[in-house]
């Protein structure tokens, strides 16, 4: 299984990502550029307060290390010995592989950083279950109360795909609880699959089966640390939905302050209120890390608070915090991680050649034997 992490996080799967991230998001800034114009940017560049930035990036910190706690928190009830700076490693690892795979599937980052310092890999299963639950309860709840309360510069339209993105968020979120207090059901539907195959594909029995096996003892595991966090830590589970508030909250404060730098005029509370609307819409877009998608629906939501030549440079900022630079970072992670682990295979590989015993080279003996 650690072989298919690293299979996952190859070189070609990580170029392929960050390919398709890199053409997505110029198409999103390329809308907003355009929707926003660029005749007046310099304007807006040299009467911008880039002193306040700074504020932007502490939030970007903040948000990282919210993130990492959430891991954290659980980790540490899995393998006590784990240090927060692999929860922050995993966190990152997690953040750039959402940038680079389509509908933000991030959760080989932090399987394969925290299988790696020796955390069981039921564990990091059960742990991001847990966190993406808090998650998406977190985004239901408060978007339900937007729409609840409606507020008038939101567009139309945000009601629709809103209610969309409640569909979609009913669903994985049902899938997601199955994963949590029911995962023998998914069993027993992976076996039925690997059945169908042996009959099907003789030669891939043996694989087919071992496959099985292994899935069958991941499950259990589950099922085990489940119980365990549900039963006697049932603190550690609210806790995370404090955290995970905190890191949106985060990204909140952090959008304000790139708002002002702009010398834009929107209140707190619209910012929080489009921010929310905002993650609720792109965690499932099709896009890796929902480039494109939410440089568009970020123009969208802010056409009518700030001016349209603030725009184009609100969406990059505000994109450069949150997503871009964890994604830098988090792909220096995982390369380095993965380069450690390529090194260490190849001393093992060296060591494992034994060494042959140096002799004499001696001269051939004639017929009398004599040299």
């Amino acid at each position: 299984m650690q072989e298919f992490l690293r299979r996952s996080l190859s070189r070609e799967n990580r170029i392929r990502g960050t390919v398709f991230f890199v053409l997505c998001t110029f198409a999103g800034l390329f809308f907003s550029f355009l929707w926003g114009g660029t005749q007046d940017i310099k304007q807006v560049v040299l009467e911008m307060r880039a002193q306040l930035l700074l504020g932007a990036c502490l939030c970007m910190f903040l948000d990282w290390l919210f993130g990492a706690l959430r891991f954290h928190i659980f980790i540490r009830k899995v393998t006590p010995e784990i240090k927060f700076r692999d929860s922050l490693r995993a966190n990152l690892a997690t953040l750039c592989v959402s940038c680079i795979t389509p509908f933000q599937t991030g959760g080989v980052g932090h399987l394969y950083i925290f299988t790696r310092v020796g955390v069981p890999l039921s564990g990091s299963m059960t742990t991001g279950i847990i966190c993406f639950l808090s998650t998406l309860t977190t985004l239901i709840v408060c978007t339900g109360g937007i729409l609840w309360l409606d507020p008038a510069f939101l567009p139309k339209e945000a009601t629709w795909v809103s209610l969309f993105s409640f569909l979609m968020f009913g669903l994985v979120f049902a899938v997601f609880l199955l994963l949590l207090f029911k995962p023998e059901i998914v069993l027993r539907f992976f076996q039925w699959l690997c059945a169908d195959a042996q009959r099907r594909f003789v030669r891939l029995a043996p694989v087919l089966e071992r496959a099985a096996l292994r899935v069958e003892q991941l499950t259990n595991e589950h099922k085990s640390f489940t119980r365990m966090f549900i039963r006697d830590y049932k603190g550690t589970c609210a806790l995370s939905l404090l955290l995970t508030c905190g890191f949106l909250g985060a990204r909140i404060v952090g959008s304000y302050i790139v708002l002002k730098a702009l010398n834009g005029n929107a209140t707190l509370w619209e910012i929080c209120i489009t921010n929310l609307m905002l993650n609720f819409v792109v965690l499932f877009a099709p896009s890796p890390g929902a480039s494109g998608v939410a440089e568009v629906v970020t123009v969208r939501l802010m056409q009518s608070l700030i001016l349209k030549e603030l725009i184009p440079l609100y969406v990059l900022l505000t994109r450069f915090f949150v997503i871009y630079c964890a994604g830098v970072v988090g792909g220096i992670v995982i390369g380095s991680q993965l380069a450690k682990d390529f090194r260490g295979k190849k001393d093992i590989a060296k060591d494992a050649v034994p060494q042959a015993r140096a002799h004499p080279i001696r001269k051939p003996k004639d017929k009398k034997g004599h040299n």
